[in-house]
């Protein structure tokens, strides 16, 4: 969660379902299930009630769907830019799912984006200390920490997670990961290519990072190519051999690229898709659709200014 006011605790919602609806499970099943489509269509306070009318159809004893349903409320409830009722919420269900990094680590980045630093470090070292091997969770608190402005605070946890013992070879994959995070080259390449011959696929996007910023793009597209035909690819994977392409001038393999990353369900990195989508067109020499993109961008992204001046210069082509 990166990015980037008193509500009725988990406790509370117990004490209340003793005079509640009684506890059809489907009520509440299908009350969760509307809150989330709230969630999802940006409506957030509907959200927030729809999950407290669900939460007072349990049956009085705190199941997976509680909290599930409590995870679902305290996201609506920060994307409503109530923090202290979703850091109430995270308070309660750190009782209740306090085995879970989860808890921890959602509370800690409310602290940290209200620039709550020391209080977000306490809540990320229990975050760790729940789920010491989670490299994926140091990585997570160090791009929301560095995000805020917080980096120093932040490598610490990568360097942290280079010193655990684990001769894994996912651990291995990680490990270069975080050296390339670091700026450490050499030890992030040789780890890394001891993943890719370990099979690690997602090893290969980030060993290819490196061979195209030492601007041997055939090896990373050779390696992005391996990745871009795993059932593990990603938006970010495509964009990349986009970019690869479009800097070899292969403009129609960049924008298949661009579109393959802009059909998944999962696009972490909508932006640089969208605009390399764009690029693409224009040095394809079609104008109108590249107009068309970028007035497409535009409306989800509206205060780009470069973009708007491109829009400016295709509107006259």
């Amino acid at each position: 969660m990166k990015k980037k006011l008193l509500v009725i605790g988990l406790s509370l919602y117990i004490a209340a379902t003793m005079v509640a609806c009684g506890g059809h499970s489907q009520k509440e099943i299908d009350l969760r299930d509307q809150g989330v489509e709230a969630l999802d269509a940006g409506d957030y306070d509907t959200a927030i009630k729809l999950f407290d009318k669900a939460l007072s159809c349990s049956i009085g004893k705190v199941t997976d769907l509680e909290i599930d349903i409590n995870y679902y409320k305290a996201a609506a409830q920060f994307k409503s830019g109530d923090f202290e009722g979703a850091a109430a919420t995270y308070e309660a269900l750190i009782k209740y799912d306090g085995d879970n990094y989860e808890p921890y680590f959602l509370r800690g980045s409310i602290y940290a984006s209200e620039g709550e630093v020391g209080k977000a470090i306490l809540d990320y070292d229990k975050a760790v200390e729940v789920d010491k091997k989670n490299y994926l969770l140091y990585i997570e608190i160090y791009e929301n920490l560095d995000s805020l402005g917080y980096t120093d605070q932040g490598k610490v946890y990568l360097n942290n997670a280079l010193q655990i013992s684990d001769k894994s070879a996912e651990a291995g994959y990680y490990k270069g990961r975080i050296n390339y995070m670091l700026g450490q080259t050499s030890q992030a390449q040789e780890l890394l290519q001891k993943a890719v011959d370990k099979d690690i696929v997602e090893a290969r996007l980030y060993l290819a990072k490196i061979y195209q910023d030492q601007g041997d793009y055939d090896k990373a597209q050779k390696l992005l190519e391996e990745y871009a035909k795993s059932e593990d690819v990603t938006s970010e994977a495509l964009a990349t051999l986009g970019d690869i392409e479009m800097a070899n001038g292969n403009y129609e393999n960049a924008l298949g690229y661009y579109e393959a990353g802009l059909s998944l369900k999962s696009i972490d990195n909508m932006p640089d898709l969208l605009k390399g989508q764009v690029s693409a067109l224009e040095h394809l020499g079609r104008f109108t659709e590249a107009c068309d993109a970028l007035t497409q961008y535009l409306e989800s992204y509206p205060n780009d200014e470069v973009a708007k001046k491109e829009l400016i210069f295709l509107q006259t082509r």
